[in-house]
Order: structure tokens, then C-alpha cells, then sequence
């Protein structure tokens, strides 16, 4: 019994060679993560403190496989992660090493599944694993060996309110926690060969061991139970470990053994090796994983090859052998004196593979656009929530199909012909094609990043997409469903509208162009030519931000479009007089003239306007109001009347903030559901719809009598849940002073509207602040720029009424449903990096500058002027503080809080008056000393390159 396992120590043999080639010949060299299995080859053994076995032992070793819990995936339901913990990058960015590493950046022995291993706190080891780098402390720092300090644990360990909501209050001792994972080399250490093997001379058995981790390749994920991941988190998979423990030793002792993890008789009981027979063992076998499944299952070799080409699993054979009583009573039967209870111990590893019963979450319909066939008989509704498109027939007023599109579908609308209905998939960048005759789906092509409103050209041969993310519009062939061209439009393009006499589309874009520090927002209205496929015009909208919904009226002279007012340079003391966030009307006359209404009363707001539609004959304007639950009827004749025959300074000055002359030509105010979006008129202009986003709804609108009808139930879940009574509180302007605005108005979508607001505990004119995003913010906790609020709750309760409302704060009951809501407001997928795709050349170089250690001369960057000590992952903030010169004469405070950069390319502004319009003017306006990371000694190459990593995260 002198051989050895031989194999990890062969290929970190190999890996040392490369290393010293590459040195030798001077080049740059790049570390990858080699697993902790090679770092055992020197850190095992008594005279190396049992430093590999006591990580064995450590929660840090659990981590990956805790993520198959139920509870996790309560945390990231909380969350708004939609994806199983095990495949999350902002789950695993905390429970496994390497997780944002590229596949050339592991070495075939790393194993992900390993969790929190070494190189996840002393970084990836290929080039300071090796006797001569390690036994010099700092030729080892200077390859990449680091020495994390108790901070650096605080980037994962600091208190995170998903886990304290689903786990309890973390009351994490950081001091405890250290010593808990002490583990010092001792001052006379030797390096021990490497770990024994077993005899594999065992010629009736032609079968291999594996490896339980090559079992995880199919037993994982809940679809196979999460059998590795039990596994991992049983005894079993730490009793190789435990034979390096006093309690271990002084057994041995007992029986006259030196060392456990020596002796045959103990590894026996303690592994899988000396256990089952095999005629040898595959380089993915490690002696270190304990009692794995092989012990129990026999050697799987050819259990694996045969899997790999069956169609079922009732093809796969010979069946592996299963655990019994008495296969069992061989290693615990009366063991060190315990007695042994088989039924007992079954249940306590038991591991079926079966499915987990999932838990089914309640999916609303959540309508938000609609469009009327072009014969009038149907009308489509797109339900963001349930991913599909709900089918009513117009006579009976009911509700007939619902037919599956692509996630968080947003708008709808028909071909000329009406053989063809085309709808925007926010989620999944594309659009897809309905043949209305069968019902179904029958093409789905990709657009720009989150369409929203789109629509064909009069003869229906062009479709046009506005791409809300990427602020572009997608000319599309609808014949052969190909981009022929992309334009640019402003920030976030919203809804469109096709001119009467079919010339041109008039684009909303809902976002604020870019503005000087402390000057009113500008919008723009953005008009293509059809004929063309060129924009010809972009019309500015002077104080107006959040256009989304757009209309043109008949005799074609002007468009209506929806718009908000945020007066964010007067402070929020004057919310009592109205004059914080007003909502009207912009008439986009055709020459190009600008006029804006208000549909704010005196008495009443009209919170969030969000879509218009004019009556055929030009009479009426329908107006919704997702704040407050209403549709606004105008009297276009009396509007115009008014506008024509005001003065140039009336128009310009008087009318965009009067809130008296609505009274003029607002002739009714029409209840509807919860939080109407979309209003559409049919052809003959006698009935209008309404489609109710949070109570899964259509009104149903007599336009003559002014009155609601109907309401046609679009069939969603009749239990309201607590994040929709969440959701309902976000969008309901119930709760300010007149009913000006909710959450939704500084928030839309859950986002943010791009506009710096001066809010006054600070004084009046000081601390201007960027409005920052709400998704994904549970966990990046304190709240603000300053980081006074430590929780939501506080941030959205007394703090909120005194502040912003002005009247009463919401109930506890209320805050907490509006808590548990924002908390699950999701990000997006990443549109510069999918999951898993590997970076470009350029993101790669960019990371390289973002992790950099050294300055352009090789002097070395403090290790707080790195980007990557602030901006940690998973979540890219550490959730401290930092003066990072970026105080202005009206900032009180040179201390801000760190943003997370998850998604920062959609944003924008930055910093925390939103000064920097783009990501590049943070370092090049407003870095001028290095304050904010090492930045001035960056070519313009380096720092594009950044920017594309960036964009990543």
C-alpha cells in the first residue's frame, strides 16, 4: 500500500511548466483558477495544520450546494431573481468562486461546485501554486496570492435583507467567523507527497470511479431532486475531513494510529476508494470527497458512458446498485460506540430522484396595450405578466383565446390586412408574429434591447420597433422579418403613431434628452418618413419628460401625446401648491410648434397620463391616468380654440403650468379599473377600451354617454398577493397630497426617470440627487446618496410622508406589502453579456483595467483607489461610503454612497447629481485628481475598454 494518487500533482506539474516558460520568455501572464483540489496537493496533512480538511469541514464548502434549499429560493423570489439560485450569477457571485470567469479562466481541475473555495479569497492560483513561489511570501503576492483582509469578508457577509426576511436577522461576528475558519500554517510545516490510494488490483471489477462531481453533471437541479447538492451537504461528503479532527485523532490513538487519513482501516468507513472496489480511478476521482456516491453506488464508469448515449433513463444499464441495511452496517454498525438506527439514518440522507414539487407562483395577466382588428370583430390584448396575448371577441365582450407570445410582452398591433398581428417581447428583445386566423405564433425575430410600442406602414411592407433600452427604432421587412435599418431616436422611445395621411411616425420618447446641470428636462418628439425610413424631424418639448402615450388627430394638422412636468428645480416644499410634478397634454402641431396643456386641477391631479387615443371624428380625447384610476375625456375643439386664440407668451409660460384651465376643456372623468395603461377607440368612435394593468381587466366605454359599461374579466388570479398589493400601492397616487404623483412617477417600470430632484431636509437649493433605480435594490442596503436610511421601510415610510406626500404615511400593513413589491422588482437581462457567453476581446481588456493593481508605470494603485474594492461582486458595491471628488459647491456631504453597477449602462445619468451624462465623463470630467479610482494615466482605448466591461456587470 505505497501507491499514491498522482494524477492533480501531474497536471499541476504541467500548469508550473507553462508558467516559467511564459516567465522565461517575459510574457504577460494571466492566473486561472485551479481548484482547491490542487491546492490540497501541498495545504493537506498534519504537518500542514489540516488546513485543505478544515475547509472541507466549513460552511465555505456548503455554499454552492445551501443554494438548492427551499429557503434559497424564497431569498431570490424576494429578490426578483426569476431564475433558479444554482444558475444565478448574483446568487453564486457569493456562494461559488470564479463565477464571472470566462471558461478558459478554470483549469479542468476547478469545479465550481465546490463553493467558496481557496482561490476565492487568495485569488486564482496557477501562477503562486508551486513550492519555489510559495515559500517566498512576496514572490507569491507579486503572482497574485492574496491576503484578504476581514473587510473583504463583509462583501458577502454584510447584512442582506432578502436573507434576513426569509433566514432571520444576520447577526454575523466577524471576529467568530474568523477563528471559526482559522487555519495557519504551522511554523515547522513540511509538504507531504500527496494523499494515499487505494489497491485497484481488482480484476472482477472492470468499472471506474468518477467522482462524485462528474455525478452532478445529471444529478443536479430540481428536476433530479438536487441530489448532489444533499449530498454534499450530508456527513457524508466531510468524513474524509473529519479524520483530521482531535476527536478523530484521539480515537487513533486508541488504536495505535498515527495519523486517520492514513490509515486503510479508517479511510475504509471514511472514503470511497478503500471502500468500494474498482479496477482504478478517473482523474475527476478525488480521495478528498469522503463517502460519495460511488460508495454506495459502485464504481460508475460505465454507468456514466452509458448515460451519456441513452435516450431514457429506463435505458440505462446494467442498474447501479443501491444502498441496503446491510451494506450500511459494514461502516456504522456500533462505530465508535453509536448505535445505528438504518430507517434513521435513510431519511436523513434520503435523495429520490424526483422532481421537486415546485412551488407555482400566481401569474397575473398585467394588460398593458391593445389593438382592435382591422375589421373591428377582435381585440388583442398584450399581458405582460403571463406572457401572452388575450383574445376578445368585440360583440359578446368576452374573452375567446389567449395565445402565447414571448416574455413581458408590451404592445400589439395589426397589418393593414389583418391576417397578421405583430407583438413587442420586452424580455426577450424580439417580436413575434401571430397568424390571427389559427391563433398562433408563426414566426419570432429579434429587434433592439426592450421593445415597446411598434407598427406597420399604411401598406403594412415596413414594421416599426422602438427599442426602449438601446433608445433605437428597428425598420423591419415584414416579408422577410430582417432589420433593414436602425435608427436613433431619443432616450427610452415609448409608443408611436402613424399620421393620417401615412407619411410619418411620431415617436414618444419617455426619457429626458440629456440637459445641463440644474436646467429643465427636454423631450423629444421623434418623426420618421415612412417612404424614407429616415428621421426628418425631432421635435423638443421644453420641461416635459415621461411622454409615452401618442395620437394624431384625424385632419392630421397635430399630434397629442401624454407628458409629465417634473419641476425637479423647484424644491419639494412647494408640493402643496401643485408645482412639484404636473401632468398634461403636448399638442405636436405638424410645422413643428410645441404647445402643452395641463390636466392637473386644483383640487385633483392627474397622476401619470400614460396613453391617449382621439376619437375617429376628432371630437374626443381619451386620456388615462394609471395614478389615479380614471380616463380623462377632452373636448379637442375647446382645447384647440383656447391655444389659438391665447398669445405667443400664454402658449409658451401661462398654459404648460396653469392648473385652472383644464376646467376649459376636460369635460368628463370616467372610474375605470386598477391603473388603466393602453386606450384604444373603435373605427366607428362609439366605444372605447381601457386595458386595467392591475386588475387583470378591460373597461369597456361608451363614448357617447361618457360612461364605463362594461368590464371584461381577462381571467387572471382572483388571490391578490402581497406583492401585488404592493404593486397597486407603487401605482396609486393615493397617497400624496392631491394626488399628484406615486412611486411609478419617479420610478417607471420600477427605473428611473433620469431626473435630479432637490429635496429639501437638507435646505432648500442644496444637495441636488440623481434618482436612482429600484431594481434589484433590496440588498444594497443603506438607502440614499448619503446612506441615511438603513431599510426600505424607513426610506418609504414617515421619512416618505414628511418629504414627498405631504399627507399621511401608509399604514404597516400597507408599507410592508409596498416593501415586499419594490423588493421584487426585477433587473433585466444583461444585454452586453447573456449568461454565460464569454466576454469580447474588449470587455476582456476592460476587466483587466477595472481588477488592475498597478498604475501605467508600474507604480502600484492603493488598494481603495481600485474600482474593484468599492464595486465588489456580485452586487458591484460594498454598501459603504467614500469621498470620491465628486462634491459641489451645493452638496453638504463629500461622502456618497456606493452604487451597485449592476445593468449601468441603462442608467444613466451618473453620480450622485447626475452631472455625468455618460459613464466615460465620470473619469474624464470629474475625475481629475484619481479620487474615483485610477483613471487619468488610461489611453482612450483603455478607457473605452472599461466602459464595454462595465456595460457587463
Amino acid at each position: 500500500m505505497s501507491t499514491r494518487i498522482t494524477t492533480p500533482t501531474s497536471l499541476l506539474i504541467l500548469i508550473w511548466g507553462v508558467a516559467a516558460l511564459s516567465s522565461a520568455n517575459g510574457q504577460d501572464k494571466h492566473p486561472v483558477y485551479v481548484g482547491g483540489a490542487v491546492c490540497a496537493e501541498c495545504h493537506s496533512g498534519p504537518s500542514m495544520g489540516h488546513q485543505f480538511s478544515k475547509w472541507l469541514q466549513s460552511k465555505h464548502a456548503q455554499a454552492y450546494a445551501s443554494l438548492a434549499k427551499p429557503e434559497a429560493r424564497e431569498i431570490t423570489e424576494l429578490s426578483g431573481i426569476p431564475i433558479e439560485p444554482q444558475k444565478s450569477t448574483l446568487c453564486l457571485g457569493c456562494h461559488t468562486t470564479g463565477v464571472r470567469a470566462e471558461d478558459w479562466e478554470k483549469d479542468p481541475t476547478f469545479v465550481a461546485e465546490d463553493g467558496i473555495q481557496c482561490e476565492r479569497c487568495h485569488g486564482p492560483g496557477s501562477e503562486y501554486a508551486n513550492m519555489d513561489t510559495m515559500t517566498d511570501r512576496r514572490a507569491a503576492r507579486e503572482a497574485g496570492l492574496m491576503m484578504p483582509s476581514g473587510n473583504d469578508c463583509m462583501g458577502c457577509h454584510r447584512a442582506k435583507g432578502s436573507h434576513d426576511a426569509v433566514l432571520g436577522p444576520n447577526h454575523f461576528d466577524l471576529a467568530q467567523a474568523l477563528q471559526d475558519i482559522h487555519h495557519p500554517t504551522p511554523d515547522d510545516w513540511t509538504v507531504e507527497a500527496s494523499m494515499p490510494t487505494p489497491d485497484f488490483d481488482h480484476a472482477s471489477v472492470d468499472a471506474m470511479l468518477t467522482g462524485s462531481v462528474t455525478c452532478a453533471k445529471c444529478h443536479e437541479g430540481p428536476d433530479q431532486g438536487q441530489q448532489f447538492s444533499k449530498w454534499t451537504l450530508s456527513g457524508h461528503a466531510r468524513s474524509y475531513a473529519t479524520l483530521s479532527t482531535p476527536r478523530a485523532y484521539e480515537i487513533a490513538a486508541e488504536k495505535g494510529i498515527d495519523n486517520p487519513q492514513e490509515n486503510e482501516d479508517c479511510l475504509s468507513c471514511h472514503t470511497t476508494a478503500f471502500h468500494t472496489p474498482a479496477s482504478g480511478a478517473l482523474d475527476s476521482f478525488r480521495l478528498s470527497e469522503g463517502v460519495g456516491c460511488e460508495a454506495c453506488h459502485g464504481a460508475g464508469s460505465e454507468h456514466v458512458e452509458l448515460a451519456a448515449s441513452a435516450t431514457s433513463d429506463d435505458s440505462i444499464l446494467p442498474r447501479l446498485p443501491k444502498a441496503t441495511e446491510q451494506s450500511c452496517r459494514v461502516c456504522h454498525a456500533g462505530a465508535h460506540g453509536k448505535t445505528f438506527d438504518f430507517q434513521t439514518a435513510l431519511n436523513k440522507i434520503a435523495h429520490p430522484k424526483t422532481p421537486e414539487a415546485s412551488r407555482q407562483p400566481i401569474r397575473y395577466k398585467t394588460p398593458l396595450n391593445m389593438a382592435i382588428s382591422p375589421s373591428g370583430e377582435e381585440l388583442y390584448v398584450a399581458c405582460e405578466a403571463s406572457d401572452t396575448v388575450i383574445v376578445i371577441d368585440t360583440e359578446t365582450q368576452k374573452r375567446v383565446a389567449e395565445i402565447a407570445v414571448g416574455g413581458q410582452p408590451h404592445d400589439v398591433t395589426f397589418a393593414p390586412s389583418g391576417a397578421t398581428a405583430y407583438v413587442s417581447n420586452r424580455l426577450e428583445d424580439s417580436v413575434s408574429e401571430i397568424d390571427v386566423r389559427t391563433r398562433t405564433v408563426c414566426s419570432t425575430f429579434p429587434v433592439g434591447d426592450e421593445p415597446h410600442g411598434l407598427l406597420t406602414d399604411r401598406e403594412g411592407q415596413t414594421l416599426f420597433v422602438l427599442n426602449t433600452s438601446s433608445g433605437t427604432v428597428s425598420v423591419v421587412d415584414t416579408q422577410t422579418r430582417t432589420i433593414e435599418k436602425t435608427l436613433a431616436a431619443s432616450r427610452n422611445p415609448w409608443s408611436l403613431a402613424l399620421s393620417p395621411d401615412g407619411s410619418h411616425v411620431a415617436i414618444t420618447n419617455n426619457l429626458s434628452r440629456f440637459v445641463p446641470f440644474r436646467h429643465p428636462s427636454q423631450s423629444e418628439v421623434t418623426r420618421i418618413h415612412t417612404a424614407t425610413h429616415q428621421i426628418d424631424q425631432r421635435d423638443t418639448v421644453v420641461g416635459a419628460n415621461l411622454m409615452m402615450g401618442i395620437d394624431w388627430h384625424p385632419s392630421g394638422r397635430f399630434a397629442l401625446a401624454t407628458n409629465n412636468r417634473s419641476k425637479n428645480l423647484v424644491p419639494m416644499t412647494r408640493l402643496l401648491q401643485g408645482w412639484t410634478l404636473t401632468n398634461g397634454l403636448a399638442i405636436i402641431w405638424a410645422d413643428g410648434r410645441i404647445d402643452q396643456v395641463l390636466l392637473d386641477e386644483p383640487n385633483l391631479c392627474f397622476p401619470d397620463p400614460t396613453d391617449v387615443a382621439i376619437t375617429p371624428d376628432g371630437k374626443w380625447a381619451l386620456v388615462t391616468s394609471s395614478g389615479s384610476d380614471r380616463v380623462a375625456v377632452v373636448d379637442i375643439h375647446r382645447m384647440i380654440e383656447m391655444l389659438e386664440n391665447a398669445s405667443d407668451d400664454e402658449r409658451e409660460h401661462v398654459f404648460p403650468n396653469h392648473l385652472g384651465k383644464p376646467t376649459e376643456f376636460v369635460v368628463a372623468s370616467i372610474p375605470t379599473g386598477i391603473s388603466p395603461r393602453g386606450v384604444v377607440v373603435s373605427a366607428d368612435g362609439s366605444t372605447a377600451y381601457v386595458a386595467n394593468c392591475l386588475d387583470d381587466s378591460v373597461t369597456v366605454i361608451d363614448v357617447a354617454s361618457r360612461t364605463a359599461t362594461a368590464t371584461i374579466d381577462l381571467g387572471g388570479p382572483k388571490q391578490i398577493t402581497l406583492a401585488r398589493k404592493g404593486e397597486r400601492l407603487f401605482h396609486s397616487a393615493d397617497i400624496t397630497f392631491h394626488r399628484q404623483f406615486s412611486c411609478h412617477s419617479c420610478h417607471p417600470d420600477g427605473h428611473v426617470d433620469g431626473v435630479t430632484y432637490d429635496i429639501e431636509p437638507d435646505g432648500i437649493g442644496i444637495s441636488p440627487v440623481d434618482n436612482r433605480t429600484l431594481r434589484g435594490i433590496l440588498d444594497t442596503a443603506p438607502f440614499k446618496w448619503e446612506g441615511t436610511n438603513p431599510s426600505l421601510k424607513r426610506q418609504c415610510g414617515p421619512r416618505l410622508s414628511v418629504f414627498f406626500t405631504r399627507i399621511e404615511p401608509f399604514t404597516p400593513e400597507q408599507l410592508e406589502a409596498l416593501d415586499y413589491y419594490i423588493c421584487t422588482i426585477p433587473r433585466p437581462p444583461n444585454r452586453y453579456r447573456p449568461l454565460g457567453a464569454p466576454l469580447t476581446e474588449a470587455q476582456r481588456r476592460g476587466k483587466g483595467v477595472f481588477e488592475r493593481e498597478k498604475r501605467a508605470n508600474g507604480s502600484p494603485i492603493p488598494k481603495d483607489r481600485r474600482c474593484v474594492t468599492c464595486h465588489f461582486p456580485p452586487l458591484y458595491t460594498d454598501r459603504s461610503l467614500h469621498n470620491v471628488g465628486t462634491q459641489m459647491p451645493s452638496d453638504r456631504d463629500a461622502e456618497f454612497d456606493t452604487p451597485h453597477l449592476n445593468n449601468i449602462y441603462d442608467s444613466a445619468p451618473y453620480l450622485h447629481n447626475g452631472i455625468a451624462p455618460t459613464l466615460e465623463e465620470i473619469w474624464t470630467r470629474y475625475n481629475p485628481h484619481d479620487q474615483h479610482g485610477v483613471t487619468n494615466d488610461l489611453t482612450k482605448d483603455q478607457l473605452n475598454d472599461l466602459i464595454e466591461y462595465l456595460n457587463t456587470l
